[in-house]
């Protein structure tokens, strides 16, 4: 019996073995289905292999019907050590497993007659890959000499088993492809792109992981990747050859600042270039293409990662980038250009407040192209999602620099101050909270600028509040036909509403017109509801008592009646006010539930009741100005009030309108420290007015002996510090907003307006640098009566002066209305706007550059603005030819926009 070792045949891995002991056994498997249960019940399998084996003793394999076979592995250089391993002991079901190097002819038939198949198998790696992919065919390219490492690389990577092939044959690039995916952390059928290299190149476990593979293989991929993934594997694999894949994601950031066009010439960014390109890539640097396109690549992984929880590492590896560019490559000049990393965040704020500082106290319309110009600056920073706060207080100084901007005439009555009040004072009161809130630590030149800003903005606002408390001083109480009073608001607003559906009542004590603004915001972003009023041009105030404090305002306004009291007059005043009409009115005490509901079963059993009048006193924002808020939220949300979110809730389930108000508003402490007497109460108090206070008498005066002193001067408090106050003859303080939702516009009552487009409730400075400069045509019609208000819906964008322009003739609106085509396209439509009116708009669009708020295109044609979206659709109708946009809404319904060149192609053939 010869002992001759064969050293030619190949090794075999446990890869390779536990493919060939998964085939043999499927083998026998087969042999008994046609045999019988006597047959293929061998359990050795002979593998014609190098003796060696590094693997462990036994190795265990799942076979088809999910049963686990176990099998010792040993290597056998000569045929004695077959026969060895042929007659030691084994244990019940288990198998052996022999590699030798051993012939058929040196084992003999003996041998044979005891393994599996009576044979020898020889190891065929690509059979076993074909046989792991469920492929008839192998594409000739695998088998090639220079892929020898891929069959290897395929048995050893395979999961728990490839997943099978759709088609017969096994292509190189499938195989290349699952076997990539699998070696870089992937499942096998996703594919490797930029982003995911990028994202593997963070993983320091799966990075240690490839190195670690045969050098062979390694080059395979590399080699693969390049071709399929493109420049960014280029670019990974060549700093994971100097040693920097880490730093892959932040120096593609830095990458973006280094070869963006602005410094192409720059010297900061040709030395940081060459310092980057001898530190990362040892002197020899991709191309700038490549580079280019990695950077896109990193920007838009880390753009990607800020807003989809995983901002955390985002904000590391723009620091990281920060440290590179700043420390290492020393252009920190190129960071500031940054529209991702911090410090291009900070160089646009920096830059804006700068820009905000230098107009003040006393901006002029000129200032604000660079500032707005600056904003926009802002806006292109695409990572400021953990800074929204930082950017919110910057686009609030901007809105406040634009209003100071404006010629704003003062009020001639108290009905235009509080019309003005809620349509425009307390959005300059909102963003002034903004402003104030603003954290400037990372950028203090910005603290200055909006200190200056706040106290220009509060300068004018004090004047205007001491303007409205001399008109309230002076005013008798008469004409109040179409000023909303706290005792008549529910008379005039609930009945109509109640005439339709019995409404839900919530006071929300001591919500002011800014607050309202933001919760509304937010009640009619879910869509459930829509606003009405019963202006056309948008939402009316009410006025408080005076003073302006719970006691008699709250229970004026509950009881229908001018009364002062608690709770226990509110309830029966309330109850009187419905007469035979049932009601239910319930206080803070009263909303609790028991033990798995927010809200008590009395309460949620009124608002069902579709016969029930349901008032609801939440006293949160009250509380907060006596207790303060948790943390320096400048906003409301729906979330902060409590139970206020869950009686909308249940309202809107049951189809219930909303009558969302107040008694009074508030103003809060911002420091200072006016206490120029002691009084009872915050903010009135008997005796003789000194600076900054009147003295009001009246019929609404419920303080006793008929008369109070108030300051409008919001920094004069008498009791102790508190978070804010309420009470005194302030805008602020003494104007009730009133929002009214239904669920349906069929609950509208009749003669009411639907307010279809939330945000021209905004004044037109809000979200739009409209110039107080722009001459608007007057409307070519007379405007009826009933569309003027005493009180503007702007702050004077659109001044009476405009008004009383000379009619425009001959312009681009005649010539269009005159063309054959506009009036074959009045043909089609039932009822088109007048002529004239449309003629006006487009000359207006035109001279003011194609673009014009909402407001000021209603202007134009004497529409009421919440009305204009019906009107530009009907014009819509007329010059938007083919599908072709002419005309038509931008900017969230606010902004009216028009194509000037594509109007004189349709109809003048211009």
């Amino acid at each position: 019996m010869t002992t001759t070792t064969q050293t030619s045949a190949p090794e075999a891995t446990q890869p390779v073995v536990e493919g060939e002991l998964r085939r043999a056994l499927r083998h026998n498997a087969r042999r008994r289905e046609r045999l019988g249960p006597g047959a293929g019940t061998e359990k050795v399998l002979v593998l014609r292999a190098a003796p060696e084996w590094r693997g462990p003793d036994r190795i265990t394999v799942a076979i088809e019907d999910g049963r686990p076979v176990t099998a010792r592995v040993r290597g056998c250089p000569t045929v004695l050590a077959v026969l060895d391993a042929l007659s030691g002991r084994h244990e019940r079901d288990e198998h052996l497993v022999l590699l030798t190097p051993c012939t058929k002819d040196e084992l003999g038939e003996s041998v044979l007659a005891q393994v599996i198949g009576n044979e020898i198998q020889h190891i065929n790696r690509w059979d076993l890959v074909a046989e792991a992919f469920g492929a008839r065919v192998l594409d000739p390219r695998l088998t090639a000499p220079e892929r020898r490492w891929l069959a290897e690389s395929l048995l050893d990577a395979q999961p728990t088993g490839w997943r099978r092939l759709t088609g017969p044959t096994l292509e190189l690039e499938t195989a290349l492809r699952r076997l990539s995916a699998v070696r870089f952390g992937k499942d096998e059928d996703e594919r490797l792109d930029a982003a995911a290299l990028l994202e593997w190149s963070r993983d320091e476990v799966r990075v240690a992981r490839f190195l670690a593979l045969d050098e062979q293989e390694r080059r395979g991929l590399i080699t693969w990747l390049e071709q399929s993934v493109g420049p960014v594997a280029s670019v990974v694999f060549r700093m994971l050859r100097h040693g920097h894949v880490h730093d892959a994601v932040p120096f593609g950031l830095v990458a973006a600042e280094l070869y963006a066009p602005t410094a192409r010439r720059q010297h900061a960014a040709l030395q940081a270039r060459g310092r980057a390109e001898e530190r990362y890539f040892g002197g020899q640097a991709p191309s700038e293409q490549a580079l280019k396109a990695f950077a896109e690549a990193a920007e838009s992984l880390t753009l990607r990662w800020s807003q989809n929880g995983r901002a955390e590492e985002a904000g590391l590896i723009c620091e990281r980038a920060e440290q590179i560019l700043v420390h290492e490559l020393q252009a920190g000049s190129l960071a500031e250009d940054s529209k991702l990393l911090s410090a291009g965040l900070d160089a646009r704020l920096g830059r804006l407040a700068k820009l905000i500082a230098q107009a003040l106290p006393a901006p002029k319309p000129i200032d604000l192209g660079v500032i707005e110009a600056a904003l926009t600056k802002l806006g292109e920073h695409r990572r400021t999602g953990d800074r929204a706060a930082e950017v919110n207080a910057a686009i609030s100084a901007v809105r406040l620099t634009r209003w100071l901007v404006r010629n704003e005439p003062p009020a001639a009555t108290v009905k235009e101050a509080a019309t003005w009040y809620v349509r425009v004072g307390g959005w300059v009161d909102r963003a002034l909270a903004e402003l104030w809130n603003a954290d400037t630590s990372r950028v203090p030149q910005a603290r200055s600028a909006y200190a200056a800003l706040y106290e220009a903005v509060r300068a004018r606002r004090a004047g205007i509040d001491r303007g409205f408390a001399e008109r309230l001083a002076a005013w008798e109480g008469t004409d109040t036909s179409t000023l909303l009073l706290a005792e008549t608001l529910l008379d005039r607003v609930a009945r109509p509403v109640a005439e339709k559906r019995a409404p839900l009542i919530i006071v929300l004590d001591g919500m002011s017109a800014g607050v309202a603004a933001q919760l509304a915001e937010e009640i009619l972003a879910t869509r459930a509801w829509t606003e009405v009023g019963r202006d056309a041009d948008g939402r009316e105030a009410a006025l408080a008592t005076l003073p302006s404090v719970t006691t008699y305002s709250r229970t004026s306004l509950l009881c229908g009646r001018l009364q002062a009291g608690g709770q226990s007059e509110e309830h029966a005043g309330f109850t009187a006010l419905w007469g035979n009409r049932r009601s239910k009115l319930f206080h803070k005490g009263d909303l609790p539930g028991g033990a798995g509901a927010v809200l008590d079963d009395e309460v949620l059993a009124a608002i069902r009741d579709p016969g029930t009048v349901v008032g609801v006193v939440l006293n949160t924002i009250d509380d907060a100005l006596r207790d303060g808020r948790e943390g320096s939220a400048p906003t409301w949300r729906l979330a902060d009030v409590t139970y206020l979110g869950e009686l909308l809730a249940e309202a809107a389930r049951v189809g219930r309108p909303v009558i969302l108000t107040s008694d009074h508003g508030h103003v809060l402490d911002r420091g200072d420290d006016i206490h120029p007497a002691n009084a009872k109460s915050a903010r009135h108090r008997s005796g003789t007015p000194g600076e900054g206070e009147l003295l009001f008498r009246g019929p609404r005066v419920l303080a006793p002996g008929g008369e109070v002193v108030m300051p409008w001067d919001e920094r004069i408090r008498y009791l102790q510090r508190r978070a804010g106050y309420h009470g005194g003859a302030s805008l602020a303080e003494m104007i009730i907003p009133v929002l009214v939702f239904v669920t349906t516009e069929s609950d509208c009552p009749k003669g009411w307006h639907p307010y279809a487009n939330p945000s021209l409730h905004e004044p037109s400075w809000w979200n739009t640098s409209a110039s107080p400069a722009v001459a608007v045509p007057a409307p070519r019609t007379p405007v009826r009566a009933s569309q003027r208000r005493a009180a503007p819906q702007d702050d004077a964008l659109f001044s009476p002066e405009d008004a009383a322009q000379p009619k425009r003739s001959g312009g681009l609106g005649e010539r269009i209305i005159a063309a054959p085509l506009y009036q074959a396209q009045r043909g089609f439509i039932r009822k088109p706007p007048p002529d004239d009116k449309v003629a006006a708009l487009i000359d207006a669009l035109a001279g003011a550059g194609g673009k014009l708020p909402v407001q000021a295109a209603a202007k134009v044609v004497g529409q009421p603005p919440f009305r204009m979206a019906g009107f530009l659709a009907q014009v819509g109708r007329l010059l938007n030819v083919d599908g072709y946009q002419v005309i038509g809404e931008i900017d969230g319904g606010r902004t009216v926009d028009l194509n000037e060149q594509r109007l004189k192609e349709q109809f003048l053939g211009a």
